[in-house]
């Protein structure tokens, strides 16, 4: 039997069918609605809400839990634990446009494509000169040697159609002629750069011939409603028989989005873009191709591929000019993916200097190395820095709690993104709140509440009681648009200094393996958005960064997204990105005897003397 399922979401209203049984939160998702559940269903975040306005079958025992008695009070419930067994009439909640970092350190880019197009008017013939028309275009192309230029037949029929009195443009990659047009189309010679995140995309349309930047758009990874995290997603493909497919299929259809709005607003056809250029971790690069990344998520952590790979449009289904190639950046392990080697293309480490490259993002990617050596980890900080496992942790959305501290009269003072009134904490407003804990005492060096409150709070006191559990009181009720107070648990404080350990620990076995101290490090750079927006003194205050490292930190923001910039314009990068993959030495951190001494050692603070 098929009940019905009213949806009223911005403004409108759609109405679903389900089958008995069926699970409310894999209707919505199979229905293409975007609803947040970083556990993938698990029923373990308690962030998959939704507003039960008729029908509501009764309360489940996890629902209890993680729902509040106000926001039960207000009909909300959690999608993933209901099964429609009647017609239902639910509220979703407004969809908000994340803030994604798409800006780089300014860079100067070599223009050398792998794709070219040339113009050119041809020798039109005489009885004297019987050439024919491919070796009047192989001559113009100075090789006059027709096995040294390939094309395909279809290339070859559209030279039968054009008009040969006209100019003429060939696309060309090294030895392959890839198209044949009329008119003179030098200049209409695009390629779009792509940065595929966990959590964000970034698609940046690039002129191919002089290297500007024409326009970005930005997105969510539209596979974020199978889990905030790589290994949520993973376990959706293994207990799905076509999960992987389905990834590919959310994520393929979001690239062509991207796409079409790039062309769109720039007046462009799809047959102009000829060349992309991708980097992502290595699990988002296996979905995009519909491999499945089973084998990274169990130890020893193998992924299918690491390598540079060249592929066709129609091979991936995204919508280019289907002559055109796609350019996948190598990576360097199943944790460590192309992402971070566009970082490396932007960071230094060619010089005899050591420098460390930290790109904290979903997971934490560490890099130490200099001309000789080069170091790698990955730290499994889990997704706590963008709000998944904590209790009113949220994106980098409108509404978001992104700066917070007291000022000189003891006052708090906080910032939202798009100055919205607050909704949650995103990760740069989780470390300023940790920082202010441990300046005013509310924390002590094992991450404990103190049993000092110092009031204040209209004399109510900062710290109180959340579900039983002790908290700290971020906003009142009367400051948020939850019209609730927003608080960080005892338990959020935990899933932090997890984060925080696993960072720091990873940094502190890459130091060993290179012999080396801190003083011996030239520059920090911080990459990726969460390195862009943070605080850097908050960050060196609470240990998520050393504190001796502080004056050295370099922001390179969108370091990902510039290096695959860099590639897509210039095509001596490819050999460049091999050889930078081959000296680097995979640390797993798994496999380190020192690494749980050291993750242990960090997940205390060290209170600094005000």
């Amino acid at each position: 039997m098929q009940y019905k399922i009213k949806i009223y979401q911005n403004n409108t209203e759609e109405t679903i069918l389900g089958d008995s049984g069926a699970n409310l939160l894999d209707l919505l998702q199979q229905n293409e609605y975007d609803i947040t559940s970083p556990c993938g269903g698990e029923g373990t975040c308690g962030k998959c809400k939704v507003k039960i306005l008729e029908g509501a079958p009764e309360l489940t025992v996890k629902e209890k839990e993680l729902l509040t008695p106000k926001e039960i009070d207000n009909g909300i419930r959690l999608a993933c634990r209901i099964q429609v067994e009647n017609n239902l009439k639910i509220e979703l909640e407004r969809e908000e446009e994340i803030e994604v970092l798409t800006e780089g350190v300014p860079s100067t880019l070599k223009i050398d494509p792998e794709i070219k197009k040339i113009s050119f008017r041809l020798d039109q013939p005489t009885l004297e000169d019987q050439r024919d028309y491919l070796q009047r275009i192989l001559d113009s192309l100075n090789s006059g040697k027709r096995d040294q230029l390939a094309l395909s037949l279809a290339t070859l029929r559209k030279l039968d159609s054009l008009n040969k009195e006209e100019l003429i443009t060939v696309t060309l990659k090294n030895n392959e002629i890839l198209q044949l047009e009329e008119g003179d189309k030098s200049l209409n010679s695009y390629g779009i750069a792509i940065d595929i995140g966990t959590t964000t995309i970034a698609l940046y349309l690039m002129n191919l011939v002089s290297g500007e930047e024409l326009d970005v758009y930005s997105l969510h990874n539209p596979q974020k409603r199978f889990g905030a995290d790589v290994i949520s997603r993973i376990n959706y493909t293994l207990k799905n028989a076509e999960g992987v497919e389905e990834l590919q299929e959310v994520l393929v259809r979001g690239l062509n989005a991207g796409i079409k709005q790039l062309t769109r607003r720039n007046n462009l056809e799809r047959d102009d873009i000829i060349q992309m250029a991708i980097v992502g971790n290595t699990i988002m690069l296996h979905t995009l191709l519909g491999i499945s990344a089973e084998t990274i998520a169990k130890s020893p952590y193998i992924p299918v591929f690491t390598s540079t790979l060249e592929l066709s449009p129609a091979e991936i289904g995204l919508e280019i000019n289907d002559e055109g190639i796609i350019k996948l950046l190598p990576s360097v392990s199943g944790y460590v993916g192309a992402d971070i080697i566009g970082d490396m293309l932007v960071a230094d480490f060619e010089s005899e200097k050591w420098n460390l490259l930290i790109d904290i993002g979903t997971n934490g990617e560490i890099v130490l190395g200099n001309k000789e050596k080069l170091f790698a980890c990955s730290a499994a900080a889990g997704p706590a820095f963008e709000g998944a496992r904590i209790t009113f942790g949220m994106a980098g959305v409108p509404g978001a709690i992104s700066e917070y501290r007291f000022n000189g009269k003891g006052e708090v003072e906080h910032k939202t993104i798009g100055g919205k009134k607050a909704r949650g904490i995103c990760g740069s407003g989780l470390v300023d709140i940790v920082a202010e804990l441990l300046r005013r005492g509310f924390l002590e060096s094992t991450g404990a509440f103190t049993a000092e409150d110092n009031l204040s709070v209209e004399e109510g006191g900062y710290l109180t009681d959340y579900n039983g559990v002790k908290a700290y009181r971020v906003l009142t009720a009367e400051e948020t648009a939850l019209e609730e107070d927003i608080v960080l648990t005892q338990k959020d404080i935990r899933e932090f200094q997890l984060a925080r350990g696993a960072i720091s620990a990873g940094i502190q076995i890459l130091l060993k393996e290179a012999g080396i101290d801190y003083g011996q490090i030239d520059k920090v750079y911080l990459a990726g958005g969460f390195g862009n927006y943070i605080n850097p003194h908050n960050a060196c205050y609470i240990g998520l960064i050393p504190a001796e490292l502080e004056e050295k930190i370099v922001r390179i923001g969108n370091g990902a997204g510039m290096g695959a910039k860099m590639y897509l314009l210039d095509r001596n990068l490819k050999d460049y990105t091999e050889k930078i993959r081959d000296r680097v030495k995979y640390i797993e951190l798994s496999s380190r005897a020192d690494f749980q001494t050291e993750f242990m050692n960090s997940m205390f603070f060290n209170i600094p003397e005000l």
